[in-house]
């Protein structure tokens, strides 16, 4: 899996944003908030890594079992699929 698209990773205060560039930002009209989690599994995405290594990413990174992580995950990744920000 990987994103589709052009995103630029900024710090903004406390906040972690993506923020779309290029042919991107004409499809997609705002920035995506990432929490801790979310941004790393967005790190992972931008390496084409598979599910099960962003679960384990995942847990060796925050306190959650293997079950919790890959349903959040899951949850995550639709939402990037309903936005067409990913490709699997």
């Amino acid at each position: 899996m990987k994103l589709c698209g052009e995103f630029v990773l900024r710090q903004i205060m406390d906040s972690t944003v993506a923020i779309p560039v290029g042919e991107t930002a004409l499809r997609l009209n705002g920035m995506i908030v990432l929490n801790d989690v979310s941004k790393r599994i967005w790190t992972c995405l931008e390496q084409n890594t598979e599910l099960e290594s962003i679960v384990t990413a995942v847990t060796e990174d925050f306190e959650v079992s293997p079950e919790q992580a890959r349903e959040d995950i899951l949850e995550f990744l639709d939402k990037l699929r309903a936005a067409q920000l990913l490709e699997d």
